[in-house]
């Protein structure tokens, strides 16, 4: 039986030109410059390079509303700021991975993409000179076990944000309450109350709802914690002209010759609407018809659209939902439980022994 002819079959096929692919990359990217993340980025740059109190920065938001996206941006200026200050970098900056096969935070995997993309070389893999014999030096790997690696790598990385005053950045961090156990998650809000501590730098951390639990959960974190929400454009008249701007601007930097122009900016209303009015939506939307059709088609009104009415039909009350919880009164019933007294540790007998619940003097580091 003879093969299928692949390169046949790739001709028959009408893929998306690759200047539409260039206009979709750098539609993704444009998305982090427009005035829709202009007042958060102010708050958190203020926070982080006038050295705010507030260390623990906690940014809220409903999922594609673009914290991600705002992530990147800060990310950016805080790289960009220690350059003209002549650093090498500004900030590590990763999402929380999944949990590790014992059901635990996965450090050694949020370290390990840290340092991947800011391109730092692991503690494991710098080589260690040998006891001169004879001659020059002799080089070797280091070898340790898998536990002291972890623990190397770990005060590696505590080490580096203290002496470079790094700015700290973790993404996705909804997935700390969601995935993890009660006992690991307490796990993880010390390790990123040590981190803090031991560091003195600031920490930004984002996500859906959830993330409320690390917030409220630890007093010395809530007490020192800024909280920001990052809501979806709403339907009052400054927000509706807020998104005709946006989408006037999306249609400029994609071009006439990708999109007809004012095809988007007059259906603004009915793309909020069933967006749920999250910028990021609102972009994917156009992404997704463009890929699929940009090989012979323009972006326009009907193809547009046709994927919006695809998003309706399946996202439609989620979106609804997600959004009614996320814009509760988040920051409120934080403070509240800030302002709540202390509990009097009660003294009780825990295997054969009179003692405290909790160690409160313990030093929280996220491997004892």
């Amino acid at each position: 039986m003879s093969k299928p002819d692949f390169s046949s079959m790739l001709q028959q096929l009408s893929l998306t030109p690759q200047q539409v692919i260039d206009a979709i990359d750098d539609l993704n990217e444009w998305i982090c410059l427009h005035t829709k993340f202009a007042n958060l980025q102010q708050k958190i740059m203020n926070s982080v390079a006038g050295r705010s109190r507030d260390l623990l920065i906690v940014v809220i938001g409903p999922a594609r509303v673009g914290k991600t996206t705002l992530f990147e941006s800060i990310a950016g200026m805080t790289d960009e700021l220690a350059r003209i200050e002549g650093r090498r970098r500004g900030c590590f900056r990763f999402s929380v991975p999944p949990p590790d096969h014992r059901g635990r935070f996965d450090w050694k995997s949020a370290i390990l993409q840290a340092y991947s993309l800011s391109q730092e070389i692991l503690p494991f893999q710098k080589i260690v000179y040998g006891d001169t014999a004879e001659g020059a030096p002799t080089r070797r790997t280091s070898s340790s076990s898998g536990a002291a690696a972890e623990e190397a790598l770990w005060l590696s990385f505590i080490k580096n944000i203290q002496l470079e005053k790094l700015f700290t950045i973790v993404d996705e961090g909804n997935t700390i309450p969601v995935t993890l156990s009660e006992l690991q998650v307490v796990r993880a809000i010390h390790a990123l109350k040590y981190i803090i501590a031991q560091t003195k730098q600031p920490l930004l951390i984002g996500g859906t709802s959830a993330v409320k639990y690390i917030v409220e959960h630890d007093t010395q974190l809530k007490v020192r914690t800024k909280l920001l929400t990052q809501d979806p454009y709403g339907d009052n008249d400054e927000d509706i002209e807020s998104i005709r701007s946006f989408l006037d601007q999306m249609e400029q930097r994609l071009g006439p010759n990708i999109c007809k122009a004012g095809c988007l900016v007059s259906h603004a209303n009915e793309i909020n609407k069933k967006t749920d009015g999250r910028p990021g939506l609102i972009v994917r939307v156009a992404t997704d018809a463009l890929s699929q059709h940009g090989h012979n088609l323009p972006l326009d009104w009907p193809l547009y659209k046709h994927y919006l009415d695809l998003l309706e039909n399946y996202a439609a009350e989620d979106l609804a939902t997600e959004r009614c919880v996320t814009r509760k009164a988040i920051i409120a019933a934080a403070e509240a439980a800030t302002r709540q007294k202390l509990r009097t540790v009660e003294s009780v007998v825990k295997r054969g022994r009179v003692g405290a619940r909790k160690n409160t003097n313990a030093p929280n580091h996220p491997y004892e």
